[in-house]
């Protein structure tokens, strides 16, 4: 505006209204519809039919911290592709590169939000297997699902997502 490349009333028809998305690290239940979406894209892109992510990745991707934010996510599911083994067309595993990066984040301990959401989320939100995953009983795992906001199907509550993952 201030060099007069861009109309001023254009500004201010355009700046109606804002947007806030809390970084990745503060929705990790964004992350599998993340994945899945990026997967599709990038085998799109590349002519493959990958799947998904190895069910050991899944946690060290829901324990990192994302400093990368989204961008990081996308970029990690494209290394992944550029070193994708030729036998492995269903699965995809971490690439080295980045099990290193991770590895600091890997040797702190999740919380326990973390862990339910791990759980959940690896037994494709299967309730029963989740709580037999965390040597719990259902009831606990649906206490603890309440006391962290977490609902069926891996949407939490406006207050803690304004999810991208409806727009996928």
């Amino acid at each position: 505006m201030a060099e007069g490349k861009f109309r001023p009333d254009l500004y201010f028809r355009l700046h109606v209204a804002r947007i806030h998305l809390p970084p990745l690290r503060d929705r990790k239940e964004d992350i599998p519809a993340l994945l899945e979406h990026y997967i599709q894209d990038t085998n799109r892109r590349f002519g493959l039919e990958v799947q998904r992510f190895t069910d050991e990745a899944l946690p060290h991707l829901l324990r990192y911290a994302w400093p990368g934010n989204v961008r990081e996510l996308k970029h990690l599911v494209e290394a992944a592709f550029i070193d994708l083994p030729l036998q492995r067309r269903a699965l995809l595993d971490l690439p080295e590169r980045f099990c290193q990066q991770y590895q600091t984040s890997a040797d702190q301990p999740q919380t326990e939000r973390e862990q339910v959401l791990s759980a959940l989320l690896m037994t494709r939100w299967n309730k029963s297997k989740a709580a037999q995953k965390l040597h719990w009983s259902r009831m606990t795992l649906y206490r603890k699902m309440a006391k962290y906001d977490i609902v069926s199907g891996g949407q939490t509550t406006v207050e803690t997502v304004s999810g991208p993952a409806e727009a996928l």
